[in-house]
């Protein structure tokens, strides 16, 4: 009686062999398409960022922040800087109240400034601080 049961044993453990063999190479192929992807998306990324690289710091013509060009915009503090160029360490050309009235011109740099025309000309403001 034992002798049969070893032999219903050992042949339930071989006949699992070749499951755990397709679900390792299951696993083995999920791996290579992880892998695959990533790899993919890698490239893509790098791809999107030697594309824009060049342009970090240049205006785009796009809305963000729900901005539309010649919106009206008011100014969310006194006091709000108005550089000559689409730089922070830019002149600032003036200090706008609260109730300065602000147009958007419709340019934005990547670092958040934007392009607008007030009654003292043209300058780049800090998109955070309009509403």
């Amino acid at each position: 009686m034992k002798i049969r049961h070893l032999v219903i044993v050992s042949s339930l453990s071989l006949a699992s062999i070749p499951v755990y063999a397709g679900f390792s190479d299951t696993m083995r192929d999920l791996r290579n398409t992880l892998n695959q992807f990533n790899e993919t998306s890698k490239e893509v990324s790098n791809t999107a960022k030697e594309w824009t690289g060049s342009r970090a710091t240049t205006n785009s013509n796009y809305a963000a922040n729900g901005f539309s060009m010649g919106q009206q915009l008011r100014p969310k503090i006194n006091n709000l800087p108005l550089y000559q160029t689409a730089d922070k360490s830019s002149q600032v050309i003036n200090k706008l109240s609260k109730n300065a009235d602000i147009i958007f011109a419709g340019n934005m740099t990547k670092t958040g400034l934007i392009e607008v025309t007030t009654e003292h000309g043209n300058g780049w403001i800090e998109s955070h601080l309009v509403q």
